[in-house]
Formats: C-alpha cells, structure tokens, sequence
C-alpha cells in the first residue's frame, strides 16, 4: 500500500530549505517585535522593541518565535511565545502569525500556562511542537519548574488547538486475526488503539462516497484515558483526505460512542476533496455508536455507516498512554 510518509506518524521532519533564490521570505524574530498581537481577553497589545506595557500595568514580552507554513500555503509563517507578567502572576501565550502578501497578522492565540519555562518552539510540517518545563503534581507556584514536556498544536478551523499525535510503528500494516467486538470500554475493544483505521465505505443514507475523491487513505487513530471499565476518555486524530483532524473522544455506554471538539487544519483542498471532507466531518460528528469485530469497525450514525477496516500497527496503543 502506497502511503504518504508526512501521513504516518502525524509529525515529520522540519521542511527541508529551498534553494536561495526560491525561498519565502521568512517572518523572522525582528519583525515579530514591533507588530501587533491578540490577547486572551479579545484586545490587542503592540510591541515595541519586544515589549510593551498595557492598562493595569501589565508588562508583555516577546520569548520565542520560529518560522514554518502553518495554513500550507507555501508562505512561510510564524508563532511566538509572549509572557504577560502580573505581578504575581506570568501568563504564556502562544500565537499563529500568518502572512498574507506583505502583512502579517495574528491569527489566534492561546494559553500554555502560568509561571512556567518555554524553551523552544517548532513549526514541523504545520504542526506546532513547544518544549516546555512544568512544576510537578502538587507543586506550589513558588518552586521553579523541573519537569520537561512536549504539547502539541495545530491551526485548525476553530484557531489554535492543542492536538494529541499518535504515532505508527515504522509504516508496518498488520492483519486482525482474532474477532473482538466493542461494548464501550477499553479493554473490550483493544484494537481500537492499536491499530489505525482505513476507511473502506461511507454510507449517509442519500449520499454515499466517492473513495476517490482523496488522494491518500482516509485513516483514524485513537488513544484512550479510561476513568473507569464504563467511562472511556481519549483523543482521536487522523486524515480526511485533505486535512488533519482532530478529537475527543468518549465511549460511555454499551457500544456507545461519541466525538467532541472535532477540529481541522486549514489546508485549501480542491472543490472534489474539500466536499468529501466536509461531509466525513459532519458524519463524524453525528457518530453514535461503534463496533469491531475482527479487523473492521463500523461506526453509526443516524441514516448511515462510517465503515474501516485495521491496518498499520501503532506505537502508543496502550490504554491510558498519552
């Protein structure tokens, strides 16, 4: 099976630089000092040389950027952390700056968190990837963080949106040989989490798909958080011929299954793709139940079938592993 690499594990090498004379331009850290960017409240703040200081004696300071296309469309953007310092309170936020043309602006912007250490940023393959250190579980605000982390985020339809990936296991397709049927937990299902999903039919009742309207296999991955043998949490991500996309997910009740906050990226697809996407989507979001027995799952929705069949195996399948 023919597969796009950038595809596989969700996260791929930093582009690769073009050659000097076709480069994009690059936003570039000194522009990033002096332009304007959002708040979290919905105002905006303009830095001066990489500060500035707004009503109630709030100080905001520009940390980090970095440089890479986040709406893939072939400019070369940017993110950056701010700091907006309170007094006893040091808020980080994390922006999407896009250019268009000779402008830039700010995009959207979200929290990373209170007091604590941001040491790089990424843009790699329009995935945001920032290194962070946190303070432990329990922790007062006054220790000094210790503890490294890697949050991801995306661009999506709905801004900036943290993202879990889930990786694949060196491109390797495996077959299901055992018959498993889902009744909504865990442990019921595990090729669930262990295997990524491959579309095989879409069915909404009036409209059926056309598998060829994407170029590469439409697939969903999945990873849980079970609270408990009934109640099952976790975090969907995929590809709907166009887009990456992204999910909650929570298995409550006997093969029940439902998908919350589904977000894409901000690909231009072509009128064919854009239009399955959409509609893929929108079933998504109408899923109800589910079930697997052996290497397919089926999930339902109201006057129609998602149906997938299992191939490439994952790494991180284990339930509760993020």
């Amino acid at each position: 099976m023919t597969r796009n690499p950038a595809l596989t594990g969700l996260l791929v090498a930093a582009l690769a630089a073009a050659g000097c004379g076709d480069e994009p331009e690059a936003i570039g850290r000194e522009m990033l000092e002096n332009v304007t960017f959002l708040t979290l409240e919905g105002g905006e703040i303009t830095l001066t040389g990489g500060v500035t200081t707004s009503e109630g004696n709030v100080r905001h300071e520009l940390l980090l950027t970095a440089d890479g296309d986040l709406d893939f469309d072939s400019d070369i953007d940017a993110v950056a952390v701010l700091a907006a310092d309170r007094g006893r309170e040091r808020f980080l936020t994390l922006h999407a700056v896009l250019r268009d043309g000779d402008e830039i602006r700010d995009v959207s912007a979200r929290l990373i968190g209170d007091r604590i250490e941001v040491l790089r940023a990424e843009i790699l393959d329009g995935m945001i990837q920032v290194r962070v250190r946190v303070r432990r579980p329990g922790d007062p605000v006054t220790v000094r963080p210790s503890v490294d982390r890697t949050p991801y985020f995306a661009l999506t339809n709905r801004g900036l949106t943290s993202v879990a990936l889930i990786e694949g296991a060196d491109g390797e397709d495996t077959q299901v040989g055992s018959t498993e049927t889902g009744n909504g937990t865990a442990a019921a299902a595990p090729t669930l989490y262990t295997h990524e999903w491959e579309l095989e039919s879409f069915d909404r009742g009036d409209w059926s798909a056309n598998l060829r309207a994407p170029r590469e296999p439409v697939t969903l991955r999945f990873q849980a958080r079970p609270r408990d043998a009934a109640d099952v949490t976790g975090e969907m991500a995929g590809f709907a011929g166009c887009n990456r996309i992204f999910a909650s997910f929570r298995m409550h009740e006997a093969e029940a299954m439902r998908f919350y906050g589904l977000t894409a990226m901000r690909r231009l697809c072509g009128e064919r793709t854009a239009d399955f996407e959409q509609r893929l989507l929108e079933a998504l979001r109408s899923v109800r139940a589910f079930r697997i027995e052996g290497d397919r799952m089926t999930l339902a929705l109201r006057g129609g079938t998602i149906r997938f069949r299992a191939g490439q195996r994952l790494d991180s399948h284990t339930p509760g592993m993020m």
